[in-house]
This record gives C-alpha cells, sequence and structure tokens, in this order.
C-alpha cells in the first residue's frame, strides 16, 4: 500500500495530463490493481513516469512552469539590460507601488519608466540605466518606510493622549 504523498501525486498528476477516469483505471487495471492505493512502490514509480509525460512534464521537475518574465529576449547586446536585471527592478516597482492589482501596477511603472527616465517599455532599459533606476526605487522604498514609522509613532501619540 502506498503512502498519502504518493497517492496525492498520483492524483495530482492525473489531472494535469487530462486523463478521464475510464483512461485512469484502464492504466490501473494494466498493473492488476482497482486503485492507485493498491499498486506497489515500483508499479506507483512507473504510473508517475507515465503521467508526467503524458502531462508534459520533464521527470522529477513537477509541475511544468511558464518561461520567467523577459526569457524571451534572449541574449542581448552588453549595451541592454539583462533579463534578470530586468526581473529585479520591476519586484522593486511592485515592493513599492500603492497598486492593487498587477496590471494596473505594471501600467504605472511603464509611466514611471517613461516620464521619468524617457524609456518606452521595460525591455529598452539600457544597462547604464539599471543602476539609476534601482536607485530611485530604493529611495521610494525607504521614503514608505519612513512614512509608515511616522504614522505609527502618530497613531502611538493620539492613543495615549
Amino acid at each position: 500500500m502506498l503512502n498519502t504523498m504518493l497517492i496525492k501525486r498520483i492524483k495530482t498528476l492525473q489531472r494535469a495530463a487530462q486523463l478521464g477516469d475510464d483512461d485512469y483505471r484502464a492504466l490501473l487495471s494494466g498493473y492488476g490493481v482497482e486503485s492507485c492505493k493498491d499498486l506497489e512502490l515500483k508499479q506507483a514509480a512507473e504510473v508517475i513516469s507515465f503521467l508526467q509525460k503524458l502531462a508534459g512534464q520533464d521527470q522529477g521537475q513537477g509541475p511544468a512552469r511558464p518561461p520567467k518574465r523577459y526569457a524571451d529576449l534572449g541574449r542581448r547586446g552588453s549595451e541592454w539590460a539583462t533579463a534578470k536585471q530586468l526581473r529585479m527592478l520591476e519586484a522593486m516597482w511592485m515592493d513599492v507601488t500603492v497598486q492593487k492589482s498587477r496590471e494596473v501596477a505594471l501600467v504605472a511603472y511603464h509611466s514611471f519608466l517613461l516620464h521619468r527616465w524617457n524609456v518606452s517599455s521595460p525591455e529598452m532599459i539600457a544597462r547604464d540605466q539599471v543602476s539609476g533606476i534601482r536607485q530611485a526605487l530604493d529611495a521610494m522604498r525607504r521614503s514608505a518606510i519612513a512614512k509608515e514609522r511616522e504614522n505609527v509613532v502618530v497613531s502611538r501619540n493620539i492613543l495615549t493622549n
């Protein structure tokens, strides 16, 4: 009898592979069982391997992940910011923005880049601009933290008076 983790893994892969119940039962019947709970450990490994292939997942990699943001830029000239730098700047923006939805925050990020740095989109950030943008975002973060601390002090003063 399999442990709960393996049973959950098989059922998760069944859903990921979009394998209907009839097809799933047919797969199990090939091992002479009606339930994955009755599989031997070696049989379970075979079923997991089969379901991973069916779901389009590499073995041992877990669910297939979408490509990282800006991965489509590939290797660009040395004058341009790298995909990793672009992801870092975007993450820093998401930390300082007051926008609630990701979509609106990204529109605000594009506006920030256009008006402050004369850059039409993140993909057009030059490598020599990364440091300045990072410093500006870091200053915004420090300012937000200082403002938050000030609000806490004011709140404490109001409560104690």
